[in-house]
C-alpha cells in the first residue's frame, strides 16, 4: 500500500476525533467555531444550499451566568451543601 494512502487514511480517523475530543474537553470553544463557521455560511452572497446548512448549524442560543447548566465557565461557585452531617466514630462502643 503506498505510504501517502496510509497517511490519509490516518488523517481521515484521527482528525474526526480531535475534532469530537475538543468537543467534549471544550464546549465553550466548539459552540464558538460552530457559530463562526454557521454565520460565514449564512452570508447573503452564499447560494440557499449553503445558507440552509448554515441555519441547520447554528448552534442553540445558551443561557448566561451560573447554573444555567453550561459548565464551562469555572466561575460557579460549588453547590449549597445542606447542614453538615457529624463524623460517625466506628471504633467507639457508643456506634453500634
Amino acid at each position: 500500500m503506498n505510504v501517502a494512502l496510509q497517511y490519509l487514511i490516518i488523517a481521515l480517523i484521527v482528525i474526526p476525533c480531535a475534532i469530537y475530543a475538543a468537543g467534549v474537553f471544550s464546549p465553550a470553544m466548539k459552540r464558538r467555531a460552530q457559530r463562526r463557521a454557521a454565520l460565514w455560511l449564512l452570508k447573503e452572497q452564499r447560494p440557499a444550499r449553503l445558507r440552509r446548512l448554515g441555519q441547520q448549524l447554528l448552534p442553540p442560543e445558551q443561557a448566561a451566568g451560573c447554573g444555567a447548566g453550561c459548565s464551562d465557565c469555572n466561575n460557579c461557585a460549588p453547590p449549597a451543601r445542606s447542614a453538615e452531617q457529624p463524623l460517625i466514630d466506628l471504633r467507639s462502643p457508643r456506634a453500634h
